[in-house]
């Protein structure tokens, strides 16, 4: 497994370093620093992460060395307060510029960690490692951690990032500010097939940021055995019981890509009724007329078979399993775009 952001932060805690910590609570279209976005610091001004790169990124390594390194009193990191920024990436207008041109303002937050901070960090590492929810909230106070999961009931009313502050337009700095993030990855695909498709769209998604759930009956096929980009590797005597293993249906992107007609159809008896976003289905036109003539046999109505995309992914010259992969993917993206 990959090291994760906090993960890193609570390592160099562990070993008695304070770290300087940024990350982007907002940003517009164009930014180069997306929301959620994060960079720790160190004294030495090693780095782990990026919120944006070029001379922004420079600028604010350059002073959380200058901070990290600080007589403690004389404005260091003992006296140093959480504090917002909104960087404008132009050269003209109003408000702090970047030293970007690319377009666009991100607002970044920066907070130094301590010693006093290494229970919580440890715990936030703990829960972002094991797929376990839970709210990091950062304000002029610090660090804390909040209990809160993500239900189908508070969905309407849920986002995965929540920043509210007192900044105006134009300007560059809040006096009150809270910024919340919700620790359990939002970003979620079930892939119920485990062959060299569903190796190649685990790898894909694993690294835009996906928790990757994979469904298979055959636990001895390589593909699924050693697929290492799947968070979870669920192996099923039927494929239609996936769908309730699934823990966070109403956040998961299904996809639908096994060895055969009646596998597919397994997996679509198992995910149809469920709160899924998205449902797409591999397989070309004859094949999705012989599934849609299963389903209803079983019961299902032609409306439920409506709203699974198939075939599955934007057209491209898609051949191999990882062209394949690229389109499912770009289609989820869009999707995913279209909803947020």
């Amino acid at each position: 497994m990959s090291l994760t952001f906090w993960s890193y932060v609570d390592a160099a805690l562990g070993r008695g370093e304070d770290v300087f910590v940024a990350l982007v609570a907002d940003n517009t279209r164009r930014s180069p620093g997306t929301r959620g976005a994060k960079l720790c610091i160190r004294a030495n001004g090693e780095t782990f992460g990026t919120i944006g790169g070029g001379g922004m990124e420079l600028n604010i390594i350059r002073r959380a060395v200058e901070v990290l390194n600080a007589v403690p009193g004389n404005e260091g990191q003992e006296g140093f307060v959480p504090e917002v920024q909104r960087l404008f990436h132009r050269q003209g207008g109003q408000g702090e510029k970047s030293g970007l041109i690319c377009a666009g303002n991100q607002t970044n937050v920066y907070l130094v960690l301590r010693a006093q901070d290494g229970e919580t960090v440890a715990e936030i590492a703990r829960r972002a490692s094991n797929d376990v929810p839970g709210v990091v909230r950062i304000s002029p106070a610090g660090l804390q951690l909040v209990d809160e999961e993500i239900t189908a009931e508070s969905l309407e009313n849920w986002a995965p990032i929540r920043f509210e502050s007192d900044l105006a337009e134009g300007e560059s700095r809040a006096r009150t500010w809270q910024y919340d993030e919700q620790i359990q990855n939002w970003k979620r695909v079930a892939i119920f097939g485990g062959g060299h498709c569903g190796l190649a769209l685990s790898r894909t998604m694993a690294q835009l940021g996906y928790v990757v759930t994979v469904f298979d009956t055959r636990p001895d096929v390589a593909t699924f055995r050693d697929n290492e980009y799947a968070t979870y590797r669920v192996v099923v005597d039927d494929l239609a019981d996936g769908g309730a293993q699934i823990t966070q249906p109403h956040l998961t992107y299904v996809v639908v890509m096994t060895t055969n007609l009646d596998g597919d159809v397994r997996s679509l008896l198992g995910v149809l009724d469920g709160p899924y976003p998205y449902i797409g289905l591999m397989g070309a036109p004859a094949k999705l007329v012989r599934i849609q003539h299963e389903l209803t046999e079983a019961g299902f109505s032609p409306q439920a078979f409506e709203r699974v995309r198939a075939p599955i992914g934007l057209p491209m010259a898609s051949d191999t399993p990882e062209e394949i992969a690229i389109s499912v993917a770009a289609e989820i993206l869009q999707e995913r775009g279209r909803r947020s």
